[in-house]
């Protein structure tokens, strides 16, 4: 166990030990020292106030000359000082000979002006320009933000969230918007949803591209967030389209730390975090449970010694198999350099528990960023190399046993064997699965590169990069068949082991020239590129073994090959595939105020049909800065204001598999061999061709105002956007006829789905005054999705359903249906519940026709609309709002962050209390408190609005508070500073169930590589899910 007490030399004892207090003594000193050295700055502040000198009066102007009234006028090192009047005129009197003055107003820069012997000083501020000349990242170069055409948004190191963030997602959760992070459950494993701009596909996926120091598909839950410098999102086509047929879903450019000429510094980040389940259901106790039956059942029920032993136990198995999680997060770097080599090196270690014992993530992370500078600077060398290494813990889904066990049963028998309860099919003891179950896995990750860029010509870059990535995966899974839970598969064990190698090549040349003299400036880009991946996996399985103590570690020794034989033991694949491009890229830059830029890609990868090999995706762009026209008037309550349009196509090629165009052939069915005297199995076509299969085409257009206020003291960006995926990939059914067809399905372009939306973002300083400032931001997003079109005269599958609703004696019960004209996930085949039950228990439903209410669901609203092909829109997964309020405030030393978040306006299908409020089936599973509540004999769920609840919620996401220790002037030591921090400190929600943040996908579900016509669910909340946590932190910052 790491020892996390700091040292102090200075005072002798030890500063922030856990465990242990402060001494009395210890506090009276510091005490005292702090109100001695109060008392000195005082004093020396007062001696300089009482100096005499003279009067100084001057004038404050603008860069063209115009009076600034407000300007605040300060004697450097005192107090004193006064503001500029409305002609921008000040004066101050008793201004020794040696001061300073001080000058700073809202929107320009703040300067320092030497007084000597002058008694006017006049002074002209610059403008403050910071804000508009940040540098931000673009596909294969950068730009100044006020010269940008596309919606792009950076967000960097200092802006990331607080809390424990393993993955670079939550860092930027809230932080843009559009960009919809989604966290459903705290497993350490699961990796965040993301959605740019809604869902724009189903088999092609809605996941935006990720871009690591040029190298393009780094996985993201490689990375530690403490090496990232900044993350770019491109939002719309202009802005994305230089990463052509891969950028449909937005592109999130990550750039990571690199060392900087000056000394060798050394950076100690440190955590500890301790996590706590945030919310549980509220299910029946063990008395609650038994005076539930009595009243539903009769006290006779209780008789069932197996459900009800002796001994009056009251257990409560979600506590069972949960615990309070630590989380240790270190981090050592170490950067410097000369003004032509400069180094950053780094290694992370993170140790994330699972709240559900037995599940965690185990991380270990080191990056090498060199770079080195030759030739007077023209050439310019980047070296990348990064090693992951992440031991997981998966979950095993045993909280839904957890929740359905009967609180009076006992964990262990007399004898310390697990209790069961023999003859039932849905009561398995969660302790006993939890103990008895392997379930892991180590994921590897290198990626090394090189990127040099030659000034070959003054203006003239040329570059070239290279990138290799490995990512592999070793799984191992075991259940021992000795526990009732386990008992079916006879104890089979496996191990997976999945690779992938992606090789990046790029050529490119870059030519900029400036021009006239109001910064005007053009810039050429072309580009080539070569991509190839290569991924190869197999897995072997065996069952019936000794002992359980084997396991995965001797498949050999299992006996299940011999006893049962199948070709599913042993199992592997490899494929390859290519991708070829050529991209180009003009800017034109013109006297401040207009701005052009137009992209071009074409693309040609090997996945795709022999007939749509290659595809071109267009961009152009405009910027128009209406501030900087000679008639707009001169304000500096609006000083900024700029006008961008663009336009553009980008390609979806992510969700399709490297051979899905082609004809394939594997095993279908078996024969009989007469020689062998046995079964073989047979072989013939799996897969039907199709040689016209393409990138699905994302068309967007986007218009953008961005703006500042009060000289650049609020910031701001509206936006609209308007996008159109057509040639949507989705496999539609087909008949085998042996002749054009072989299977029964096939993967073709046909749909379309369209999404609009509102995005504003506006924040500032709200307050800056003396050492106190609070800086807020709201962030808000508003997004329409709707599904076009789903066939053509060729391709029709009908109606498709998904959103299943499960339970106790269903099947085939669905709540949505894919609808041209109405958005992705809608609950549009659920009937009207009345409020009211009939004499035999069940939900009295609204009928098609008539007033007479209905148990039949075949006869209810919903399905009658259906089958009028006008199905009844009886709520929404997706919000119709995305919000954020980011507030950061400090004083002096002290910071306080935090951020809440919320959805407005979707609707949740709480598929998990419909299925613990079914009072006939009590003695199968433990139920809901309010289970009392139904009538006595409602024994079979029944999908209906009853289940349906408003999801809108908001959330206290993530909170900080620091402090800057201060630190005597050292060269050892530069910077400390000590937080305490959380994340879901609390929600605020009508939602009934866990958590309203749910799992968002919505793309298809596949069986191995077989993509299934049925998409995901959106807005359902099911039995099993990993429950959220609430999370506290304690961390350390030192810098040397």
């Amino acid at each position: 166990m790491m020892n996390k007490s700091y040292k102090m030399n200075r005072f002798g004892g030890y500063v922030g030990q856990i465990g242990n207090s402060q001494s009395k003594s210890f506090g009276q000193k510091a005490s005292r020292s702090f109100m001695a050295i109060l008392a000195m700055i005082l004093l020396l502040g007062n001696s300089v106030a009482w100096a005499q000198g003279r009067t100084v009066t001057g004038k404050v102007t603008d860069p063209s000359g115009a009076s600034l009234p407000g300007v605040s006028v300060q004697i450097k090192g005192t107090q004193r000082g006064t503001n500029t009047d409305a002609d921008g005129k000040y004066s101050l009197a008793n201004v020794p000979d040696n001061a300073t003055l001080v000058l700073s107003f809202i929107g320009y820069t703040s300067q320092e002006v030497a007084v000597g012997n002058r008694s006017t000083v006049d002074v002209k501020l610059s403008d403050d320009t910071k804000a508009l000349d940040e540098v931000v990242v673009v596909g294969y170069g950068t730009a100044k933000r006020k010269d940008l055409t596309g919606s792009v948004v950076q967000v960097s190191a200092k802006d990331f969230n607080a809390g424990v963030n393993p993955n670079p997602l939550q860092a930027i959760q809230g932080k843009v918007a559009g960009l919809v992070i989604t966290q459903p459950s705290g497993d350490p494993n699961q990796s965040p949803t993301v959605r740019l701009r809604g869902y724009t596909s189903l088999a092609g996926g809605s996941d935006p591209l990720y871009v690591v120091d040029g190298m393009i598909g780094v996985p993201i839950n490689t990375i530690s967030p403490q090496d990232i410098e900044s993350m770019d999102v491109l939002k719309d086509a202009s802005a994305a389209a230089i990463y052509g047929s891969r950028a449909a879903n937005g592109v999130i450019l990550i750039t990571t730390k690199r060392g900087k000429s000056g000394k060798t510094t050394v950076t100690f980040n440190n955590y500890v975090g301790v996590a706590t389940i945030s919310k549980r259901l509220d299910l029946l106790d063990g008395q609650g449970y038994r005076d539930a039956v009595t009243q539903i059942k009769g006290a006779s029920a209780l008789a069932d010694l197996q459900r009800f032993p002796a001994g009056n136990y009251n257990t409560d198995w979600v506590k069972e198999i949960t615990r309070t999680a630590v989380t240790d997060n270190h981090e050592l770097a170490v950067a410097g350099g000369s003004p032509t080599f400069s180094y950053r090196g780094s290694l992370n270690y993170i140790n994330q528990q699972g709240t559900v014992k037995n599940t965690g993530l185990n991380r270990v992370t080191g990056r090498i960023n060199l770079d080195q500078k030759a030739f007077d600077n023209r050439l310019n060398i980047q070296y990348n190399l990064s090693y992951s290494e992440s031991n997981k813990l998966y979950d095993s889904g045993i909280l839904g046993r957890a929740t359905t066990f009967l609180p009076t049963l006992p964990v262990y028998n007399a004898d310390g064997s697990y209790y069961e309860v023999g003859g039932s099919f849905d009561l398995f003891n969660p302790v006993a699965m939890q103990q008895n179950i392997i379930n892991n896995g180590v994921q590897k990750y290198l990626q090394g590169g090189m990127n040099l860029r030659y000034e070959i010509l003054d203006g003239l870059t040329v570059g070239v990069s290279g990138q290799l990535q490995r990512d592999n995966t070793v799984n191992n899974y075991y259940t021992n068949p000795t526990i009732k839970a386990y008992s079916a598969n006879n104890g089979r064990a496996s191990r997976t082991f999945s690779e992938s190698n992606t090789k990046l090549l790029e050529l490119t040349a870059n030519y900029t020239k400036g021009f006239g003299s109001q910064n005007s400036n053009y810039s050429i880009l072309g580009g080539y590129s070569f991509q190839q991946f290569d991924n190869d996996g197999f897995g072997a399985a065996n069952t019936g073994f000794v002992t359980s103590d084997i396991n995965y570690s001797n498949l050999g020794l299992g006996s299940g090959t011999l006893v049962n034989p199948a070709n599913n033991y042993a199992t592997s694949y490899r494929n390859t595939s290519k991708l070829i491009s050529f991209f180009g890229r003009a800017t034109l830059n013109l006297n401040d105020k207009y701005n052009v830029t137009a992209t071009v890609r074409r693309d040609g990868s090997s996945k795709f049909g022999a007939n749509n090999k290659w595809g071109i995706f267009p961009s152009v762009g405009a910027g128009w800065t209406i501030t900087n026209e000679s008639f707009f008037p001169k304000s500096n309550t609006l000083n900024f204001l700029k006008l961008r349009v663009g336009y553009g196509q980008t390609g979806n090629s992510e969700g399709i598999s490297a051979y899905n165009s082609i004809q394939l052939y594997g095993q279908k069915g078996t024969y009989y061999d007469g020689t062998l005297g046995d079964f073989l199995p047979g072989y013939g076509i799996t897969q039907n061709a199709n040689p016209n299969l393409k990138w699905e085409v994302l068309t967007t257009s986007n218009v953008g105002l961005d703006f500042q206020l009060i000289g650049g003291r609020f910031q701001g960006t509206l936006e609209y956007y308007n996008k159109l995926t057509k040639d949507m990939l989705y496999p539609y059914s087909v008949p085998a006829d042996g002749v054009t067809y072989f299977t029964n399905t096939i993967l073709a372009n046909v749909g379309s789905m369209r999404n609009s939306g509102v995005e504003f973002s506006f924040g500032g300083d709200i307050i800056q005054k003396g050492a106190f400032s609070w800086n807020g931001r709201i962030v808000t997003a508003y997004n329409k999705n709707t599904v076009v079109s789903l066939s053509n005269d060729q391709f029709n599958n009908g109606q498709v359903r998904f959103n299943p609703f499960g339970g106790r004696g269903l099947s085939d019960v669905y709540a949505s249906y894919l609808v041209p004209g109405q958005p992705l996930g809608e609950f549009n085949n659920v009937p009207t519940f009345t409020g009211s039950y009939s004499a035999d228990g069940q939900p009295l439903l609204k009928a098609a026709t008539g007033d007479t209410p209905v148990t039949d669901v075949s006869k209810a609203d919903a399905a009658a609309a259906v089958t009028a092909g006008s199905p009844i829109k009886q709520g929404n997964p997706q919000p119709f709002l995305n919000a954020s309020f980011i507030n950061t405030f400090r004083y002096k030393g002290f910071d306080l962050y935090f951020q809440l978040r919320g959805t407005f306006g979707n609707s949740i299908l709480n598929n998990l209390r419909s299925n613990l409020m079914i009072p006939g089936s009590i003695l199968e599973t433990s139920m809901l408190k309010d289970v009392t509540t139904l009538p006595k004999n409602y024994g079979v769920n029944v999908l209906s609005t009853n289940w349906i609840e408003s999801g809108s919620f908001v959330r206290f996401d993530n909170w900080q508070i620091g402090y800057n220790i201060p630190l005597p002037a050292s060269k050892y030591i530069t910077n400390a500073r000590v937080y305490l921090g959380g994340n879901n400190l609390f929600i605020i929600t009508k939602y009934k169930g866990i958590d309203p943040e749910l799992q968002v996908k919505a793309d298809l579900q596949t069986n191995g590589s077989q993509i299934l016509q049925q998409p995901n669910s959106v807005g359902v909340d099911y039995s099993g899910i990993y429950p959220k946590t609430r999370t506290f932190q304690l961390g350390l910052n030192l810098t040397f």
